[in-house]
């Protein structure tokens, strides 16, 4: 039996939570932002993913290290980890392992705590608790790794509907060099007017210069604003700290020793909502930035303080002062460009819209900059309209991953990957395009559905992750696009209709090329049996490991719920999931079916893919290919048909034609197929889409 459990209650609690009899009102809150609407035909509509002939890289070749691993049971759950930062550091300098952090309960009776673990270079978990003794109601957690020690500190917040505040404390690794010797905390308490929680962590270049590190404590203002909206300022604390081994780091523990900075407070008497990150510049010492989103929840009050739409904030003192000469917006729109309707979407009254307007969907983001000074910021997209009145609509079968990139002058964005069409007004690629006089529109959902009809404010998350001395950058999100085309009842993703994939890709050039994802948590992946999973809030380490030969390992944790929908949310069972953690090693330049690990180099596509009557499989590869052949197999696996393969102009290269019969002529039915080359030099296997 499944253990995995589909429920249909419905609670509309954005504003707070309902854990386990507690009215928690620390969950941040939507508000505003654009509606879902489907004006629109679904009988062209294909899943993006199943399309091969985009312009973009192969899935890299990519194993596990670690295989998915459970650290403990948690009956919370939602957003166990961070919402724009990193609850997983490793050691640099002292020490071979990595810490994470993360938030669980472990019965439904019980508070919930804050959790750490340890992991040792052979990825083993090897201990893990919660970080205080005393038993109070925690969250949201963040770490970082003073470099010399490898000591881990770390912070969240506790008590927040009784006396909210943010604790920091640190694990004293370079005792003996075992993790496990947590401090008591300290306390950030706030003042009776403001909230701040949601705390952050960083770790950068001090302006005392080589043998110091500052430390970055930032937690986000929940207390409303003058107009009773939520608009979160940031706080900032900072501290400068010697960096040695067998530096004491007591003095952290002394609230007194820290400096502090807030940043976007005048904001607040606007109701101009800031949704940022933040990063540092580590091959600029001094240069820390904002960047994100903003909101204008009231409109337009006069003098307002930014442009509504994206920002970045640069300070160029560690974060010690903030001029408005350094923020820069591409407004003054809230959506980012415009693209032209291809589809022929309407409004609401059902008037063929002249454009249509393509703007930020997604919050839980992360920031980084790259080994050229160049700022990266996750995002999801949306793409939609504004009537007449002033209200915001998107279509919501078309929500992909991207970022945009701040190169000290101007925005650029990025799909990512790139989608198959070419919009003619903006040159992004868009979701939809004209195939045979058809215009085909490519479902790409890059957030859970989780489910369908909860709030994609919470459900979102997009994280990054970069190995700066090679120009490589990750991008992971949780993708709902299968599970869309199982609500819509397309043909072969039934099994899909519970599960989310946690989905990666990958650029070797900071940014301006992206991979087609791996589709790591797959229900079929032969890798790791996932069929029994529903992978949702992931995170990685913001740090790509170089192993060497282009290999590169990443960190990560998810959770593992056991039923589909957040009972924090109204929209599960209370019946638990899993902190899970693994590890996997990939390589950008080795792109091979994840199924036969020890296969040759070779780029195998169809076309047209999705298909009607036939469509061309072509393969090439670097050397001669040996003995091809081509079988079909339908999404169970089961053998179709095997196609004879005729060689082109070339011994590196060949096709074959498959017109959707099985071996007795007979048509075979819409939905996934697998086509699979079989060589003496081995085998690679991809998906295609029949659609009669």
């Amino acid at each position: 039996m499944m253990k995995k459990i589909a429920i249909s209650t419905m609670m509309a609690l954005f504003c707070f939570s309902l854990a386990f009899g507690e009215i928690v009102n620390d969950i941040p809150e939507p508000c505003g932002g654009r509606i879902p609407v489907k004006n629109y035909n679904k009988v062209n509509i294909v899943p993006i993913f199943e399309y091969f002939s985009r312009n973009n890289t192969p899935a890299p070749a990519y194993e596990f290290i670690k295989e998915p691993t459970t650290i403990m049971t948690t009956y919370y759950d939602y957003m166990p980890g961070s919402y724009a930062s990193y609850p997983i550091r490793i050691q640099t300098e002292h020490g071979d392992g990595h810490y994470t952090t993360f938030t669980g309960t472990p019965s439904t009776t019980d508070h919930r705590r804050q959790y750490w673990a340890y992991m040792d270079s052979d990825c083993n978990i090897v201990d893990w608790g919660t970080i205080t003794t005393y038993d109070y109601f925690q969250g949201y957690g963040s770490i970082g790794i003073h470099p010399a020690t490898g000591n881990c500190i770390a912070t969240w917040h506790e008590d927040f509907g009784d006396d909210p505040k943010v604790p920091i404390t640190y694990d004293d690794y370079d005792l003996i060099e075992m993790p496990g010797f947590w401090q008591a905390p300290s306390v950030f308490y706030n003042d009776g007017v403001n909230a701040y929680c949601w705390p952050y962590i960083y770790i950068g270049p001090s302006p005392l210069g080589d043998g110091y590190i500052r430390v970055y404590h930032l937690s986000n203002n929940n207390a409303y604003d003058p107009f009773n909206n939520p608009c979160e300022d940031v706080r900032i604390k900072y501290i400068d700290v010697e960096n040695y081994n067998g530096m004491n780091l007591l003095g952290l523990l002394d609230i007194e020793n820290w400096s502090e900075v807030t940043v976007f407070t005048d904001w607040r008497d606007y109701s101009c909502r800031p949704f940022q990150s933040f990063a540092i510049d580590y091959n600029t010492p001094g240069k820390v930035a904002f960047i994100g989103y903003d909101a204008w929840l009231e409109g337009d009050l006069g003098s307002m303080p930014v442009e509504k739409g994206i920002f970045v904030w640069e300070s160029y003192d560690y974060g010690e002062t903030w001029d408005y000469a350094n923020l820069h917006t591409d407004g003054p729109t809230d959506y980012i460009y415009i693209v032209d309707n291809i589809p022929g979407f309407t409004d609401n009254s059902g008037n063929i819209l002249d454009s249509i307007e393509v703007d930020v969907a997604g919050w839980h983001n992360t920031a980084l900059y790259d080994s050229d000074g160049n700022l990266h910021w996750t995002y999801m997209q949306q793409y939609g309209f504004t009537d007449s009145t002033g209200a915001g609509y998107y279509f919501n079968h078309f929500l992909p991953q991207a970022e945009v990139v701040w190169d000290g002058s101007n925005f650029i964005f990025h799909e990512v990957p790139e989608m198959p069409g070419t919009d003619p007004l903006s040159g992004h690629t868009v979701p939809w395009e004209i195939v045979d006089d058809d215009t085909l529109t490519y479902t790409t959902i890059g957030y859970s559905l989780y489910p369908a009809d909860a709030s994609i404010f919470h459900e979102n998350t997009q994280k990054q992750a970069m190995n700066l001395a090679n120009n490589v950058i990750l991008q992971m999100w949780v993708d709902g696009t299968y599970h869309q085309m199982a609500l819509d009842e397309v043909p072969g993703y039934e099994d899909y209709i519970e599960h989310p994939i946690i989905f990666i890709s990958i650029s070797i050039d900071n940014g301006e090329t992206w991979s087609e994802p791996i589709e790591l948590t797959d229900i079929y992946s032969t890798l790791f049996d996932f069929s029994e999973q529903i992978t949702v809030y992931p995170y990685v380490c913001d740090q790509i490991i170089d192993l060497g030969d282009n290999w590169y390992q990443i960190y990560m944790y998810y959770l593992d719920d056991n039923s589909f929908g957040s009972y924090i949310h109204g929209q599960g069972l209370q019946n638990g999931g899993q902190i899970t953690y693994c590890s996997i090693k990939l390589n950008p330049y080795y792109a091979i079916d994840p199924e036969h690990p020890n296969a040759f180099t070779i780029f195998l596509t169809n076309y047209p893919n999705p298909f009607t009557s036939f469509t061309r499989i072509s393969f090439t590869a670097p050397n001669s290919i040996r003995n091809p052949s081509i079988e079909i197999y339908n999404i169970k696996g089961q053998l179709i048909r095997t196609l004879n393969t005729s060689s082109a102009s070339s011994p590196n290269e060949g096709y074959a034609i498959w017109d959707g019969k099985d071996s007795y002529n007979n048509n075979v039915s819409n939905g996934i197929y697998l086509y699979r080359l079989k060589t003496d030099n081995g085998t690679v296997t991809k998906k295609m889409l029949l659609v009669r």
